[in-house]
C-alpha cells in the first residue's frame, strides 16, 4: 500500500508517453489503493534499491460486472474462478528486457491453481509487444470487443 502512489506515478508517466493512448487505460490512484487492499494483488520488478521498473496488477473480479469472463461465456458458477491480469507497465527505460513475461509468470506461480482456472486480460491488437507477451506464455484470443469506452480489445484466456 505503501507503493500505491508511486505505481500510479509509473502508469501516469507510461501513459503520457505513449503515442497511442489508446493501447492503454491508465488505472487511477482510488482503484489501485483499493485493488491492492481488497481485490487482488501488485507484482513490482525493482531495479536497485527501490526505483520501480514495472508494475504487474492482478485482480480477482468475482462475480463483479467486469469480469471478463462474462465477455466470453462463462457460466455464472466459473466467474469466481477468474483471476484478471489487469495492468502491466514497465518504465521506459527498462523496456525490451522482459520484464512484463517476467513479472506474468512470477505472478501466475503465486496463484493458488485449486481456486483459479481462468487467467484473463485484455490487450490492444495494435499492441504487438504485449499480445506476444501474453501468446508466449500460454494465452489464447477468446473474443474481440470494445472495452473502456470503446477501445478495441483482444480477450486474451489461459485455462489451468
Amino acid at each position: 500500500m505503501e507503493q500505491a502512489t508511486e505505481i500510479c506515478d509509473l502508469m501516469r508517466k507510461v501513459y503520457e508517453s505513449m503515442e497511442d493512448r489508446s493501447l492503454f487505460v491508465c488505472d487511477d490512484e482510488e482503484f489501485v489503493r483499493r485493488h491492492i487492499s481488497s481485490e487482488g494483488f501488485t507484482v513490482l520488478a525493482v531495479a536497485g534499491s527501490s526505483e520501480i521498473a514495472g508494475c504487474f496488477i492482478l485482480r480477482f473480479p468475482g462475480n463483479s460486472e467486469d469480469n471478463l469472463g462474462r465477455d466470453i461465456g462463462l457460466p455464472e458458477s466459473a466467474l469466481p474462478q477468474v483471476v484478471h491480469m489487469e495492468s502491466c507497465v514497465v518504465s521506459p527505460a527498462f523496456r525490451g528486457q522482459g520484464l512484463q513475461l517476467a513479472m506474468l509468470r512470477f505472478a501466475e506461480s503465486l496463484l493458488d491453481n485449486n481456486k483459479y482456472r481462468y487467467l484473463m486480460a485484455t490487450v490492444s491488437p495494435n499492441n504487438p509487444a504485449s499480445f506476444r507477451t501474453f501468446e508466449k506464455n500460454g494465452y489464447r484470443v477468446a473474443a474481440v470487443k470494445e472495452k473502456y469506452g470503446g477501445f478495441p480489445r483482444r480477450i486474451y484466456l489461459k485455462e489451468l
